[in-house]
């Protein structure tokens, strides 16, 4: 099922967008045959989670929150971020600033982030669930090297 969701993504990736601040989620509808080989019927792009039956519950449930510690969104502090939009943004409050010691954006960004970092751009998350990193990988290599043989 791996190579087949590989063989799917990479037959269409040029014509999804590379949005570095956000993810998709593509749900694939496999039937699996008699001799255990995958059948790709159909991949959606933002696919339902409603939760109509108790196994839907436990799988979409379970997704949602792998989904969110793969993610893992930074905390920033609400009220310090409004703070600086006012700072920035309203020239009364820029005006007066001028005359004291305007905080520089490094400085503004770890009271924000309470000093925490966001991770790195292709820095795998501490937590993954259930979701497993198929790309790059060897058999990725695989998968497009065949297909540039082609």
């Amino acid at each position: 099922i791996i190579e087949l969701v590989l063989r799917s993504l990479l037959a269409v990736h040029d014509s999804i967008p590379h949005q570095r601040n956000c993810f998709e989620l593509f749900g694939y509808d496999v039937l699996i045959d008699s001799d255990l080989k995958p059948w790709l019927i159909e991949v959606n792009a933002s696919p339902s989670l409603a939760r109509e039956n108790p196994l839907d519950c436990s799988i979409k449930e379970r997704l949602v929150a792998d989904t969110l510690r793969l993610v893992e969104p930074t905390f920033f502090d609400r009220a310090v971020w409004l703070q600086m939009l006012r700072a920035r943004l309203d020239p009364r409050v820029s005006e007066r600033a001028r005359g004291s010691a305007v905080p520089q954006l490094p400085a503004e960004l770890c009271a924000l982030l309470h000093g925490e970092l966001p991770r790195a751009v292709g820095e795998l998350p501490a937590q993954m669930g259930l979701y497993e990193r198929i790309a790059p990988s060897s058999l990725w290599q695989r998968v497009n090297a065949a297909r540039s043989r082609k």
